[in-house]
C-alpha cells in the first residue's frame, strides 16, 4: 500500500501508458460499487419474492421461502466478504 510505497504507489496508474489513468481511477470505484449494488440487489430480490407468496398463500408457503432467504443471504455475505478482502488485498499489494 502507501504505507510501503509511497507515492509509488500510484505509479501503478499509469503503469502501461498515462492514457490509463482515468480508467484504472474509474477501476477503483467501480469494485465497491458493484459489490454493493449486487449486494443489494440480492436482499430486495429476496424481500420482494417473501412478499408476494406472502400476499398469495398467507399461512405455510412462506416460511420455507424465508428460511431460504436466510440461507442466501448467509451465502451472500459470505462472498461479500470474501470479494472484499480480495479487493482490500489487491490493493495492498
Amino acid at each position: 500500500g502507501f504505507k510501503e510505497k509511497g507515492l509509488g504507489f500510484f505509479a501503478r496508474y499509469i503503469s502501461p501508458s498515462p492514457l490509463f489513468l482515468p480508467i484504472n481511477i474509474l477501476e477503483d470505484f467501480s469494485k465497491p460499487l458493484s459489490l454493493s449494488f449486487r449486494l443489494f440487489g440480492n436482499v430486495v430480490a429476496d424481500e420482494i419474492v417473501v412478499s408476494v407468496f406472502c400476499l398469495l398463500v398467507p399461512v405455510f408457503i412462506p416460511l420455507p421461502v424465508m428460511i431460504l432467504g436466510i440461507f442466501a443471504s448467509s451465502v451472500q455475505a459470505l462472498i461479500f466478504a470474501t470479494l472484499s478482502a480480495a479487493y482490500i488485498g489487491e490493493s495492498i499489494e
